[in-house]
């Protein structure tokens, strides 16, 4: 049992007694505020829900024993192994923040410096140089990886902090090996020169000092014999680079491609409807999240703030759990929420409130204390809720009254678009709205404590309590109608049974994903770069249908009554899609026929693309279209269909060997080409379909597991 559902067992044991009268309370409560207002007023709440510092901190004689573990590794040429316990000493290590260059932690937030577990006179008394150390040898087997770029910056910032001058020299004859593979020859001169100079100060004596700066020369000289090229250079390969939308954006949702257009109607409610023909590809959403969260076992390997993988991670300065791919990101998540949740992070990740409550947590967190109560005072004030529910100033705007806009009317990735998303408060049972709210009463207490208020916890208001309890509360509602995953594709070449996508984070892309439908036969598909989304058309889309994507089931692995039931309990409504309402097969089913010779698909008309009668039956060759009345030879059409599941099942056996930028415009041409052929369902037809999406995984965030 986790730690938070012991609480919230404790506290219903004690209200058991007049569960009835409390209950029926509860029950006519409207509000969030009023429901954290009871919450707070329970006496038993007070007295359990308690929290305190749970973290991974620094320990300069741990990070030493590692250290030395990893030099064995590397005397064994085990790199990898070496390399995840270099990485490991570096987070462990203890360091000075005002001699760090990563990022600037500023004040702890409410408690100064009080909080900080390695401020100078720790990082003075408990460094002993541990961190430069640890950075020194991590950039060893990096270069010896071949990872010349992320050895620099190890280098880089071991001699920044300080790495013992005696054994600089080493340092500076690794970087200038560095920066002679990445093709910075006059750099590399430069440091084999600094190297020669430092190595004055070493402890070797004179005769391994002679034979020391021999080696070196004789490097400098084959560098200006034989200058680097670019075929020579050897540089990691950056990110993939994000896509662009397609055909531009629309002004008032900047992330949303100009092909597609927002509609609202009883029916449908907000929905997302093709303004033109879509191709398979086009790229119709690009999105950063307003927040996300690693999940915890995808914590050891992915930057904490954009959700890369992270080769050499960069610690946080005071625990030992948080890791960043770059200074940049190291900033950003001490400055935006890491500083109120770094000493409680075990806490929270052990507590039991899940990626979704950690996820409401992030999103106050980094909205910040002032802002929410400036928020809730405009929210108040008559004269101004215009702005915050949504209803911009141009009246003629189609979107005028969409909740979410700003003054501007622009549907931006802001607290205002998260505060207005759906949240499926009045369809909830007391009991669940009464577990989410002891909920926010945790999560509230770890802001009082991690210094969110920038006071004491203990001297924090009760409105106060009530006013950011209030939004925990609406965002552990909002949240699982919302948020979507990030996720990674694990690619096994030459194996594709085996690759899969792994989620990484749970994040809310607030500003589009929440206007698009859901269909258990989706239009589009989501990759992510890091944490940035990116939702591409996998079928084509005929202007005025309907945009939808999927909420996390798909009809071809998931049988009609499962998917309706993880529909109706999580999002509150039953589908209707096509594949539910003609219940459709799944893939599996689908593909077995087609290699049986069971049934044959249904056709289109070549004219007016109706469904041919009877063209599903082997010993029919010829029939009429009923729609245009046009004549069609059957045998002609099921030829052209073979022709185009083997140009497919080729190129399928391509990108299994991770060759894309060839397939993936074959396979999309393939996948419009069968549109216009064949009826669906059609088990090629999704066959073409996951080799496209699994194109589009490669692409982004991918990660190569090795196959053996």
């Amino acid at each position: 049992m986790t730690y938070f559902q012991a609480l919230f067992d404790r506290i219903c044991g004690d209200l058991q007694r007049s569960t009835q009268e409390m209950s029926s309370e509860f029950l006519q409560l409207s509000t969030d505020q009023h429901r954290v207002s009871y919450a707070l007023s329970i006496p038993s709440v007070h007295d359990y829900i308690k929290v305190k510092p749970m973290f991974k901190g620094k320990s300069a004689m741990e990070a030493t024993k590692l250290r030395e573990f990893g030099n064995k590794m590397f005397g064994q040429k085990d790199f990898e192994s070496a390399l995840q316990v270099y990485s490991e000493s570096i987070l462990k290590s203890p360091f000075d923040p005002n001699v760090n260059h990563l990022y600037t932690h500023g004040e702890m937030n409410g408690k100064n410096r009080e909080n900080s577990l390695c401020d100078r006179d720790v990082a003075a008394k408990n460094d002993g140089n541990e961190f430069s150390l640890a950075l020194a040898n991590r950039s060893a087997v990096l270069f010896s990886l071949g990872k010349y770029d992320l050895s620099l910056k190890d280098i880089d910032l071991a001699l920044h902090h300080g790495y013992p001058k005696e054994l600089k020299y080493k340092l500076y004859e690794r970087k200038g090996r560095c920066l002679w593979n990445l093709g910075r020859d006059e750099e590399a001169l430069t440091s084999f020169g600094t190297a020669k100079d430092h190595v004055t100060k070493s402890q070797l004596n004179s005769k391994k000092r002679k034979s020391w700066k021999a080696t070196v020369d004789k490097q400098m000289a084959e560098l200006q014999r034989t200058p680097s090229s670019a075929e020579t250079c050897a540089a990691s390969a950056p990110p993939s680079l994000i896509p662009s939308v397609s055909y531009g954006t629309i002004t008032t949702f900047p992330s949303l491609s100009t092909a597609v257009e927002i509609r609202q109607n009883a029916e449908r409610g907000r929905h997302a409807v093709a303004a033109r023909d879509i191709r398979v590809g086009d790229v119709l959403i690009v999105e950063k999240p307003y927040g996300s969260v690693v999940l915890p076992e995808q914590s050891g390997t992915h930057c904490d703030y954009c959700c890369r993988r992270v080769r050499a991670p960069l610690p946080c300065q005071q625990c030992s759990t948080a890791r960043y791919c770059s200074h940049e990101c190291a900033g950003l998540a001490w400055s935006q929420y890491h500083r109120v949740e770094c000493q409680y992070l075990g806490l929270i990740h052990s507590s039991g409130v899940g990626g979704m409550g950690h996820l409401a947590l992030r999103l106050v967190n980094k909205a910040g204390f002032h802002f929410l109560k400036e928020f809730d005072r405009t929210l108040n004030d008559t004269s101004q809720t215009a702005s915050v529910r949504g209803e911009c100033g141009d009246e003629d705007s189609p979107y005028k009254d969409f909740p979410g806009l700003n003054k501007e009317g622009v549907y931006a990735n802001d607290y205002n678009s998260v505060y207005n998303l759906e949240n499926h408060s009045s369809e909830r049972k007391p009991s669940d709205l009464f577990r989410r709210t002891v909920m926010a009463v945790f999560l509230l207490r770890l802001l009082q404590k991690g210094g969110f208020f920038q006071v004491p916890g203990e001297d924090v208001a009760e409105e106060d309590q009530l006013l950011v309890a209030s939004h925990l509360l609406r965002h552990l509602q909002m949240i699982p109608c919302n948020a979507h995953e990030v996720s990674e594709f694990e690619f096994y070449r030459g194996d594709p049974d085996r690759c899969r996508y792994l989620e990484v984070a749970s994040a809310l892309h607030c500003s589009m994903l929440g206007m698009f439908n859901h269909s258990c036969d989706p239009g589009i598909n989501r990759n992510f770069y890091g944490d940035v989304l990116v939702a591409r058309a996998v079928r084509p889309i005929a202007k005025g249908q309907e945009v939808t994507l999927n909420y996390s089931v798909l009809y071809t692995t998931q049988s009609r009554m499962e998917r309706q039931y993880k529909l109706v309990g999580q999002y509150f409504f039953k589908c209707s899609c096509q594949p539910c309402a003609e219940n459709w097969p799944l893939f599996y089913d689908m593909v077995q026929d087609l290699q049986q010779r069971n049934k044959l698909p249904k056709l289109k008309c070549r004219g007016c693309l109706s469904v041919l009668p009877r063209s599903e039956e082997k010993a029919v060759n010829k029939v009429k279209c009923v729609t245009c009345g046009e004549d069609q030879e059957l045998q002609t059409v099921r030829k052209q269909l073979d022709n185009i599941v083997d140009e497919v099942f080729t190129n399928v056996g391509v990108v299994v060997t991770g060759e894309v930028e060839s397939t993936l415009p074959v396979l999309e041409r393939c996948l419009e080409r069968m549109e216009k052929i064949v009826e669906r369902p059609y088990g090629y037809y999704d066959s073409c379909q996951e080799a496209i999406k699994q194109c589009y995984g490669i692409v982004g965030n991918c990660y190569e597991k090795n196959t053996s």
